[in-house]
């Protein structure tokens, strides 16, 4: 890196040349980290105590992945758009924020405190829940069944009252929090089963819409939004249909290839004959239920001391068996190198 800069430097300049590198901030931020790496490098201190300056330093040498956006220029582009689309960005953030808190405090008027259970599932009232009961250990998720003379492990466990580990509506500040985990999709099933397992179907409804109007459809406007600025500035938000249509046929045009399609070899009848054979559209059909039948049969689990074992290897087998002979089929017709060329 330190070659780069030096490089940069005597190429470009570094205040007042037209390219300095201090003018870019693209240059900026590899300076900046040169700095904090030189710096980190000439100290190389042998401890970094917590809240020093070391691990101030340690924490800005982060950063130096960033230099991706500075070296690919079709990624920088995209922090760009995101930028100049602070704006719009800001809009949609507010109208997310603004649902979900529409969503938390119907939440919290309908399920605050409603979700807590007590520990012990045999005690269904809060009253109850007192005192200590034997609960279970459990070493592995696997469901083994005990001996005859066996049980499995108990210890004494007080009864607590509490809600759900990971969430709760209890405040408007835990239900924002919930439904925030919710828009990345992750932990929503969670929240759905408990809402189905303690309040009822009816309830259930509730994280449905949510995911719905909130996944599907605000965090798509993030997406709109920045393709949106990209047309934009790229100018194809201004082109008539006409000339979106010609520039999506140029790209089209660009992208099509001719067939690598070995041409019938006439002069020599049996590799005529192959051809035509595996060029005939019921061959390829037959090829292609192959295809789909052995896809079926890879979904199967297969066990040693199973009785459907032996059909299934011996199924395995015979579509193998036919694949291969349809490869040397295409090799002769097509010649190996023709077949390895072609599609």
């Amino acid at each position: 890196m330190s070659l780069e800069i030096i490089l940069k430097t005597l190429a470009d300049g570094l205040f007042f040349t037209p390219k300095a590198l201090i003018k870019d901030a693209a240059g900026v931020m590899d300076f900046f980290i040169f700095a904090v790496s030189l710096v980190f490098l000439c100290w190389m201190p042998q401890k970094v105590p917590p809240q020093s300056g070391a691990q101030v330093l340690m924490i800005l040498r982060c950063v130096r992945p960033l230099r991706i956006f500075s070296l690919v220029p079709h990624m920088r582009k995209v922090v760009y758009e995101l930028c100049r689309g602070f704006k719009e960005i800001l809009l949609v953030s507010v109208l997310l924020i603004v649902l979900m808190f529409v969503f938390a405090c119907y939440g919290v008027h309908m399920f605050g405190g409603r979700l807590a259970r007590c520990n012990d599932p045999d005690i269904k009232e809060r009253e109850q829940c007192v005192g200590v009961f034997m609960r279970k250990i459990f070493i592995t998720k696997m469901k083994l069944q005990p001996g005859e003379n066996e049980s499995y492990p108990a210890m004494l466990v007080p009864r607590v009252w509490a809600n759900p580990r990971r969430f709760n509506f209890d405040n408007i500040g835990n239900a924002m929090l919930a439904l925030f985990e919710v828009l990345s999709f992750k932990g929503w099933l969670d929240i759905r089963d408990v809402l189905l397992q303690r309040l009822g179907t009816a309830h259930a409804i509730y994280i449905h819409i949510f995911v719905f109007l909130g996944c599907m459809i605000g965090l798509t406007l993030f997406v709109g939004v920045v393709i949106a600025n990209y047309s934009e500035n790229k100018g194809t938000a201004l082109l008539t249909v006409d000339q979106r249509r010609w520039c999506d046929l140029k790209k089209r045009l660009k992208i099509a290839q001719p067939l690598h399609l070995p041409p019938r070899p006439d002069s020599h009848k049996f590799r005529a004959f192959i051809y035509d054979i595996t060029q005939n559209i019921y061959f390829k059909r037959f090829i292609a239920g192959l295809v789909l039948a052995n896809s079926s049969l890879l979904c199967v689990s297969w066990k040693s001391d199973e009785d459907h074992t032996i059909p299934l290897a011996t199924c395995s087998a015979a579509f193998t068996l036919l694949f291969t002979i349809e490869v040397i089929m295409k090799a002769i017709a097509f010649t190996p190198r023709g077949y390895w060329q072609s599609r």
